[in-house]
């Protein structure tokens, strides 16, 4: 049974890895090609320029979810040689990622199942509804769930570190500069929301992709070579 959990935290690994690329990079990059979005100004200008290909990251997202529920869970189940104190941080860790999930799911519903129908079948006094929780606004209250969601899952991979301690001191210290990172993305989002849309938000963002998918592939490895 110890190799399947190692199995469940390469595939949770490898599965997170496939979302993170496409959600991120990929994904940004085909809409940008396509079908941007105009800077926002309104729910008037933001449905007259929706088109389904925006809400391709989200759906990619799908599988960042669910690999980081498989990669916790397979953590926690492959934790019992581990002592107390790094057991209970990796409960906790599992528990903060699913918190992480609902948040992040939720937002994607949003986009692709509210918003959408709001913006093909727009009418004037959906306006505000739109403003409220459309991805496209960066004052809307859908990216300061993303944010503190994002910020949940930075707490659930510093609770994490302690699982890799003595045995991959690489993925321990990506995990802690994730939880770091995080946080201090949260903190960023409170002082000033429309820093995420900007070229410094921007560039952060696709920091810190290179820094996830960096972590998740070496994770994966790690747990690839566990199971030899």
């Amino acid at each position: 049974m110890k190799t399947n959990y190692h199995q469940l935290i390469s595939l949770g690994a490898l599965v997170a890895l496939a979302g993170y690329v496409l959600s991120g990079p990929v994904g940004f990059g085909i809409v940008k090609m396509t079908n941007p979005q105009p800077a926002w100004v309104s729910a008037t200008v933001f449905a007259e320029n929706y088109h389904i290909v925006q809400d391709m990251p989200y759906y990619f997202g799908l599988l960042l979810i669910g690999g980081m529920l498989m990669l916790a869970a397979g953590h926690y189940l492959n934790s019992k040689m581990e002592n107390e104190e790094n057991r209970f941080h990796i409960l906790l860790s599992l528990a903060w990622t699913t918190v992480f999930a609902a948040l992040i799911f939720f937002n994607y519903i949003c986009q692709t199942t509210f918003i959408r129908h709001l913006a093909l079948d727009f009418k004037p006094e959906n306006e505000a509804i739109i403003a409220t929780f459309s991805m496209a606004n960066p004052m809307s209250l859908s990216w300061a769930i993303e944010m503190w969601g994002y910020g949940i899952l930075g707490v659930a991979t510093w609770l994490l570190s302690g699982y890799y301690s003595t045995k991959n001191k690489a993925i321990y210290w990506l995990l802690i500069v994730n939880g770091i990172v995080s946080i201090l993305t949260v903190v960023f989002t409170i002082i000033d929301v429309k820093w995420l849309l900007t070229t410094a938000g921007l560039i952060s963002y696709f920091a810190w992709n290179v820094l996830m998918i960096a972590l998740m592939t070496l994770i994966y490895r790690n747990a690839k070579k566990a199971t030899l």
